[in-house]
């Protein structure tokens, strides 16, 4: 299966989901994506340069710190999932386990129900990583 076949397969079980991007943070490059609607892929192309100061920039990293002086049994590399409300978009950005580097953005309406769609998301990263 390919990259673009994963999202658009996850796309398709996430409700209120118009586009998913799948993003190298080393490069702020979108290495596959899927969307439903033109609009959304200049969105998605502003998000993918985004991501990297979202995970990696000094404000997230200044607090993952704070939590892991807090948890001292903590191994995790850090955020795992973001989600993002805007005035009419719900973004969620998923980091992958196999590729810390790499994370999976689903944009969606800010109508869909946050837990199903958190619940959606993560079902779909075994496909979308396994077509990487």
């Amino acid at each position: 299966m390919s990259i673009h076949d994963a999202l658009n397969a996850a796309i398709e079980t996430i409700p209120d989901c118009l586009a998913a991007g799948y993003i190298d943070m080393e490069t702020g490059m979108l290495l596959g994506t899927c969307i439903k609607e033109s609009d959304d892929a200049i969105d998605l192309d502003e998000l993918a340069i985004a991501v990297a100061n979202l995970f990696q920039g000094r404000g997230v990293s200044a607090f993952e710190a704070l939590l892991r002086q807090t948890d001292e049994d903590s191994d995790a590399d850090g955020f795992g999932e973001i989600a993002v409300f805007s005035n009419d978009r719900l973004n969620i950005f998923l980091r992958t386990r196999e590729f810390p580097d790499h994370v999976v953005c689903y944009v969606c309406r800010n109508s869909a129900n946050v837990g199903l769609v958190l619940t959606k998301s993560h079902l779909s990263l075994t496909s979308i990583t396994a077509a990487v």
